[in-house]
């Protein structure tokens, strides 16, 4: 049954939406604190989940970085489970600080990607990406995946 997704109005809902809609298909979101701040003072987190077998060599990136994709997020976690051969990894909020109303920082970005890859893609020879955040991620994600045939898409929503 497909389900609608209302968009979250700002970043702390975004994520807390994201979070809870996580939770409810018992998949553990993996926070990553932002170095700077939001501007009422709290910490800012990208957030990711992988779904599947971690030992896939297929894999689905989608990132979001807005309320638009975070909604575009919370509908792929609710309606499309990964095949049983592929891994989905879904990066929420990839500059939070960008997401929050604040200065991007396309060097944090760059080291996430990179690290999310490593821990979740390690071994995918061929990733889709969905490209949500307006950022290029092939060059981060082609230096920790040397090896991987990537295909970046960057549909608008």
């Amino acid at each position: 049954m497909a389900m609608t997704v209302q968009i979250p109005s700002d970043y702390r809902a975004a994520r807390r939406a994201f979070v809870v809609a996580c939770e409810a298909i018992g998949a553990d979101a993996i926070a990553r604190v932002h170095p700077g701040a939001a501007s009422d003072g709290k910490p800012l987190f990208l957030d990711t989940v992988a779904l599947g077998s971690r030992t896939a060599t297929r894999a689905v990136l989608v990132i979001g970085n807005d309320a638009k994709a975070t909604a575009a997020l919370i509908f792929l976690l609710q309606n499309f489970p990964p095949p049983a051969d592929q891994r989905l990894v879904l990066m929420h909020a990839l500059d939070p600080a960008a997401f929050a109303g604040g200065d991007a920082d396309p060097a944090w970005s760059a080291l996430m990607l990179a690290a999310v890859a490593a821990e979740d893609l390690s071994r995918v020879t061929e990733l889709a990406v969905l490209n949500l955040a307006g950022m290029d991620p092939k060059p981060a994600l082609q230096t920790a995946l040397p090896k991987a045939k990537i295909t970046v898409r960057a549909p608008t929503l």
